[in-house]
């Protein structure tokens, strides 16, 4: 009897050492896939996350680093390093780098200017003093030279076509003239067809610059700026 007692007492520890069951083994594993798949999601989006950003970045930095490079560029142009000469009404001497080009007229994606590079100044445009910029292949081109003040024949790609495309380069200008006949010891008098005297040219230009993730396709910014050519140009003369 005591052998049977003992041996009573003895079978709730056997009962509590035989260990899992299937089904409580089975409902462990599916909780603890459970996490783990709820964990890999985060992980997957904190890393898709991250890609995008790395991506945002780049893209904003190119383009930032662009638009920087042509409105400090374009902010130079028409500059002349013998200005004085042109400084007065009856002016002697027209500025040779006034000019500016935009191509084409009804939506200008190019731009063209010169401003003078002379050590000592020769008062005449050469063909290293054209500069520009122009969208071609889904990039930024600068131009290094040129024929002449709307001709460029040296263009280099300036944006990185494995980070993004340009998709719009839009330049927009603005002119304000401002008329100077008054300055003229005589009377100044001209038509609207023929405009001969003295007045002073105000230009400043609005550009949108557009790009778009060349591995995302959904990741786009765009980019506005205003400048000013600090250089005015001043057209027409008092009568003599």
């Amino acid at each position: 009897m005591l052998g049977s007692v003992m041996g009573s007492k003895r079978l709730p520890t056997r009962r509590l050492a035989r260990g899992l069951s299937i089904v409580e083994l089975l409902v462990g594993m599916a909780i603890g896939l459970f996490i783990l798949a709820g964990s890999s999601a985060l992980f997957v989006a904190n890393i898709a996350s991250s890609r995008r950003l790395a991506l945002e970045t780049r893209i904003n930095q190119d383009l930032r680093a662009t638009m920087d490079l042509i409105v400090r560029d374009l902010r130079r142009g028409a500059y002349w390093g013998n200005a004085l000469a042109a400084t007065r009404a009856e002016a002697v001497q027209a500025n040779p780098y006034a000019t500016v080009s935009l191509t084409p007229p009804t939506d200008p994606n190019q731009i063209l200017y010169s401003y003078t590079r002379d050590t000592t100044e020769s008062s005449s445009l050469d063909s290293n003093e054209v500069f520009g910029f122009r969208l071609a292949g889904g990039a930024i081109q600068m131009c290094m030279g040129g024929s002449s003040a709307s001709a460029c024949s040296n263009w280099q790609t300036l944006s990185n076509t494995d980070i993004l495309t340009i998709s719009t380069l839009h330049i927009t200008p603005t002119e304000t003239t401002l008329d100077l006949r008054s300055a003229c010891p005589t009377n100044c008098t001209d038509t609207v067809l023929a405009p001969s005297c003295p007045r002073l040219q105000v230009r400043s230009y609005a550009i949108v610059l557009t790009g778009t993730s060349t591995t995302d396709a959904a990741l786009s910014r765009t980019l506005r700026s205003q400048v000013r050519l600090r250089n005015d140009a001043l057209l027409g003369s008092c009568p003599a």
